[in-house]
């Protein structure tokens, strides 16, 4: 993984792992972190389901793959799950938690 330079960076820790906002990571790093392989990343990256930038020839992810990455491989473990309902659910919690913070915003 590369770490960006800045450290103002936020930190988030996911199972014993930091990962910095901001940072890229490759295939083999969202595979580990979602206790898949590569091969389960990039067909995921194939059908829409997970963003990826290209450079070179190489795949790499934004820090901010990791949360829905790994939502998608519990929910796809979990309850046995097409990977694209289980995108399609993780886009609806993330937009449920997205909701939440805004009325919280406003509330106060």
């Amino acid at each position: 993984m590369t770490r960006p330079e800045s450290r103002t960076q936020k930190r988030h820790l996911i199972e014993h792992v930091e990962v910095i906002e901001g940072e890229t990571l490759r295939a083999e790093d969202i595979a580990r972190l979602c206790h898949r392989t590569p091969d389960w990343v990039m067909y995921r990256v194939e059908q829409d389901i997970l963003q990826a930038q290209w450079k070179d020839g190489a795949c790499f992810f934004s820090s901010s793959t990791v949360w829905r990455a790994r939502k998608i491989a519990d929910l796809e473990l979990r309850f046995d799950a097409d990977p694209q309902l289980a995108a399609l659910v993780a886009d609806l919690v993330e937009e449920v938690q997205d909701l939440r913070t805004r009325l919280t915003l406003l509330e106060r």
